[in-house]
């Protein structure tokens, strides 16, 4: 493995252990077993490091929205991979979604990158409900109402992992799960008749 990847592998296992807040580069260098100079060779900072761990898991996000896209008989929506993916995703980079905050104020540069990403990411749920409501799959709403779904979804996709932290509760994958719950409850109210025979994998 070369010099870098080990950074980066160090400083994801650190900060979803201990924090951001509580983890420097001399301790990631220590991690590593390198010189401070040395991982300043390959990143400048901290704020460096988290840049590169942002951009590792935006892949991954893609990674999974490919596969949520297949068809798939048992899943025809993609909504049960999705879900299995979110959790994934909260489980391996949950430093990002409890520390967002702290970490976005920190840094001018990936608070930028980041508000791309909320603004995407609100623009393709709201496209996926207006067109599932097209398609009968879930009940009609006004434009301001499915603004307002979308905003509720992306919130517990987003925020889930820092509801669990400021609460005191165990970060565990079971836990991470009751968030993929409660998406998979609020959409499952929305369903129309038809909808839930899609859902189920059943034709109309």
């Amino acid at each position: 493995m070369k010099t870098r990847e080990r950074i980066l592998e160090a400083a994801l296992e650190l900060f979803n252990r201990q924090g951001y807040s509580a983890v420097s580069t001399h301790h990631i260098a220590a991690a590593c077993g390198i010189s401070p100079g040395n991982l300043y060779y390959h990143f400048r900072n901290k704020e460096d490091i988290v840049r590169a761990l942002f951009s590792q898991a935006l892949d991954f996000v893609g990674s999974g929205t490919e596969d949520a896209a297949r068809p798939d008989e048992a899943d025809p929506s993609g909504l049960e991979r999705a879900l299995a993916f979110l959790s994934e995703l909260n489980w391996h980079y949950s430093f990002l979604k409890r520390d967002l905050p702290i970490i976005l104020l920190n840094d001018p540069l990936l608070r930028e990158r980041f508000h791309a990403v909320h603004r995407e990411q609100l623009s393709s749920i709201r496209t996926d409900l207006e067109q599932s409501m097209v398609g009968g799959v879930i009940r009609a709403f006004t434009e301001p109402d499915i603004v307002r779904l979308s905003r509720i979804l992306w919130l517990v996709a987003l925020f889930w992992p820092t509801f669990l932290d400021v609460g005191g509760e165990e970060y565990s994958r079971e836990n991470l799960n009751e968030g993929a719950e409660l998406i998979r409850l609020l959409y499952g109210l929305l369903l129309t008749d038809r909808g839930k025979q899609v859902m189920g994998g059943e034709t109309a």
